[in-house]
């Protein structure tokens, strides 16, 4: 009788794990069902007067498609690092400044901590200091080639 009782458990154990098996095969065949969300359609902007009409404010212009180049900078003195040629690399990466403006800047580095790079902007012809935090993908290494994450500046230029 126990062991009646035991092939029934096991019976319907089975039963049950074949059923969630099915389940989740049909769950994943569906097609309205998506596996990865980035992959699925994507939102659709609203016209001018939907957003009126819920009362939202206009639409703001869309990005440059390319980040701006700035204009040199002369008004600055040369810094004893420029004067004295003082570089560990040349970068070049994109960076969005405190008011939210977004640039390619070209930077010969002369000093790096784990926050700041400090270095002759190319573009400005001076030199400047970028906030780590503010650079906006990742960093090429002008020189070998290489791609660098913001965060590990430090560490590969040390």
């Amino acid at each position: 009788m126990e062991a009646f009782v035991a092939l029934v458990l096991i019976a319907i154990g089975i039963a049950l794990f074949i059923a969630l098996v099915k389940r989740t095969k049909r769950a994943a065949a569906a097609p309205n069902m998506q596996a990865k969300p980035w992959e699925g359609p994507k939102p659709t902007l609203l016209d001018r007067t939907q957003r009126t009409r819920l009362g939202l404010e206009p639409a703001k212009s869309q990005p440059p498609a390319e980040p701006a180049r700035r204009t040199a900078d002369n008004t600055s003195a040369p810094s004893r690092a420029m004067r004295n040629g003082w570089s560990l690399g040349t970068v070049s990466f994109t960076y969005e400044d405190s008011s939210g403006d977004v640039t390619c800047r070209t930077v010969t580095i002369h000093s790096v901590t784990a926050t700041h790079l400090k270095g002759e902007c190319h573009d400005r012809q001076a030199e400047r200091t970028f906030r780590v935090d503010r650079i906006i993908g990742d960093v090429v290494d002008l020189e070998s080639g290489e791609i660098v994450r913001p965060r590990s500046l430090a560490r590969h230029f040390a």
